[in-house]
């Protein structure tokens, strides 16, 4: 077998493969039309009393910690989503939207040094509404989405908790 007829034809059926690739993913938009798409997540819990491998050797990295600032801020800007949560789960269960749940959300992060996506991520609410797993799921992708920091170090988790359902108020100018 040619080396060479080899690499041109793997470079062939690479290129062929981009151009179909692209052909697929490129389809028009169709402009004022509502998508019937559906989004999916599957967010990967973990065991909080697993072992956590640490890498001492190669590869290991060293032994730094993210700031606790840096990751209470990246947590912060998940609050958005997490209200868009609870407002769309007042809307399945036809509540009022001015109604507040009662509850807590308790989050635990599995942070992941090398990415800001982490690795995993645990939820529960306090009373009745964790037996909602959409709530949950929701939630859960809320805190996904929140860019968390890296660092050079192992795996870390950390724990979160806050109300389920903050209210507003109104702040007059």
């Amino acid at each position: 077998m040619n080396p060479r007829k080899t690499l041109r034809t793997l470079g062939a059926m690479t290129l062929g493969m981009l151009v179909a690739t692209a052909a697929v993913g490129c389809k028009g938009v169709e402009k004022g039309r509502k998508s019937d798409r559906t989004v999916k997540a599957s967010i990967q819990a973990f065991d909080p009393n697993a072992d956590i491998g640490f890498d001492f050797g190669d590869g290991g990295g060293g032994g730094e910690m993210p700031d606790d600032y840096a990751i209470r801020m990246a947590f912060n800007n998940s609050f958005e989503g997490m209200d868009a949560c609870v407002a769309s789960y007042k809307e399945r269960k036809g509540m009022s939207a001015e109604k507040q749940l009662d509850g807590e959300i308790s989050i635990s992060v599995k942070l992941n040094p090398k990415d800001s996506q982490p690795l995993g991520i645990n939820a529960s609410i306090s009373g009745k509404h964790d037996k909602d797993d959409e709530l949950k799921t929701c939630l859960k992708q809320a805190v996904d989405k929140a860019p968390f920091p890296t660092y050079d170090g192992a795996p870390r988790i950390v724990d979160f908790s806050t109300e389920l359902d903050a209210g507003s108020e109104w702040e007059e100018s």
